[in-house]
């Protein structure tokens, strides 16, 4: 048996997180607080109002879960550097 480490067992060095990417996961957890939030509220408050206010209540806190996944996978990603390497000048053609 070899002692080698298996392939699927090597640490994957990933690159630095972007700003952008730690923005997006300050944001994805805002926006799970926020639903957090919205579920509290509509259970405390949701036999006192009428339906349509309920379903709008209902309707933002899934639209914070939603934006909290995408955020949560946009800022959790290893994206490599995707800019352009420079062009060397040469100017002794």
């Amino acid at each position: 048996m070899s002692k080698e480490t298996p392939a699927h067992h090597l640490p994957v060095a990933h690159p630095p997180k972007r700003l952008w990417q730690k923005i997006s996961s300050i944001i994805a957890k805002g926006s799970f607080g926020l639903a957090a939030i919205g579920v509290v509220v509509t259970l405390v408050y949701g036999g006192d109002v009428e339906a349509d206010i309920k379903a709008a209540m209902g309707a933002t806190t899934f639209f914070c879960v939603a934006v909290g996944v995408v955020c949560q996978a946009m800022g959790g990603t290893s994206i490599p550097n995707l800019k352009p390497a420079p062009k060397d000048l040469d100017d002794s053609k």
